[in-house]
């Protein structure tokens, strides 16, 4: 029975409420959209990035391609050039061979072939001349042979260079639209972060770097004295000495000492009546009085232990009031605008 009484009072009680938020802050669900457009965007340019990477190492790799085959292009024709010498060479000494053949040896050969007596005589006559013309023919056939794969050999490096050069000129006009692709993207991705950080940036941090804080909204607080309460702000400890910053352009009120509070000031923005409680200081910034305007960042005062702080580790205590209401946990929003969070 007592079972059945729990889940229904678990089953009706009411759902937890988002903690409000002051207007220069966009609502959770917007900031979720805006933090999700910024996600999308930055992943669109990582994937149009890593394009860009693959046409570019296709491109390298291409570009070595043509310089191995210019090179080889290179080596084809002086192997082509050292062959046509030696065609024109080995061509030379069969002309000045033949000619000397025809002037002196090979008459002498053909009378003998003439004068002959026996056909043994004929014979080995006939089989003199064959040797020469063949070796003649064979040492220029060599070289034609050799000269015509090199022509050949070279003919089929310059396609290929060729074709490698249609292939480098199709990467650079891709690489081309890759570029005006990541461009678009990177454009798009800066027009949502800068919406993004102008909308977390309505709301500066109210104490300067480094700094700790946590979440403490309802502990209890003077336990067993007459000013028991239960904690309505955030504290965050730094240094002492530390600035303490407007989270608002705004005007100060009521800056002064107070019992629990030691030197403190709120901060009203005149705009939206969000005021902003700061306690606990070692004393005021130059300038800040009761009624003095402040631009979001100035500094107003430095971290302290005053008043009930005393003997505690300096710090801020820092609360949020809606307009004519109540303290509102202020954890979410310092949260929210941590730029050591972002």
């Amino acid at each position: 029975m007592i079972a059945l009484s729990l889940a229904f009072v678990m089953a009706t009680a009411p759902a937890a409420q988002a903690e409000p938020m002051p207007p220069q802050l966009p609502s959770a669900e917007e900031m979720a959209r805006l933090t999700a457009q910024v996600q999308g965007s930055l992943n669109k340019v990582r994937a149009a990035q890593a394009d860009l990477d693959a046409v570019v190492r296709t491109f390298e790799e291409a570009t070595d391609r043509l310089t191995v085959l210019a090179g080889q292009v290179n080596v084809a024709t002086i192997k082509q050039a050292a062959l046509d010498a030696e065609l024109r060479a080995a061509q030379a000494g069969v002309d000045k061979r033949a000619a000397s053949v025809y002037r002196s040896e090979r008459i002498g050969i053909v009378n003998a072939l003439l004068d002959a007596q026996t056909f043994r005589e004929f014979t080995s006559a006939f089989t003199l001349i064959k040797a020469i013309t063949r070796r003649d023919g064979e040492s220029l056939g060599r070289v034609r042979d050799l000269r015509a794969d090199a022509i050949k050999g070279r003919a089929d490096l310059e396609q290929q260079k060729q074709q490698q050069q249609v292939l480098i000129e199709q990467l650079r006009s891709q690489q081309k639209q890759v570029n005006r692709s990541l461009k678009a993207l990177a454009q798009e991705y800066e027009v949502v972060r800068v919406e993004l950080d102008k909308r977390k940036s309505g709301f500066a941090f109210p104490v300067k770097a480094p700094y700790s804080y946590i979440d403490t909204w309802g502990a209890p607080r003077m336990e067993g004295t007459r000013y028991y309460h239960r904690h309505e702000g955030t504290d965050i400890f730094a240094l002492s000495g530390t600035p303490v910053l407007a989270v608002v352009d705004g005007v100060i009120e009521n800056a002064g000492t107070a019992t629990l509070g030691g030197i403190k000031l709120w901060l009203r923005s005149p705009g939206d009546n969000w005021t902003y409680y700061y306690a606990h200081l070692s004393g005021f910034a130059p300038g800040i009085t009761t009624g003095t305007r402040v631009k979001k960042g100035d500094a107003v005062g430095f971290v302290g232990n005053t008043g009930n702080a005393r003997g505690t580790p300096p710090h801020l205590h820092f609360e949020t009031h809606v307009p004519a209401g109540p303290a509102t946990n202020p954890y979410p929003i310092l949260k929210r605008v941590d730029p050591l969070k972002s």
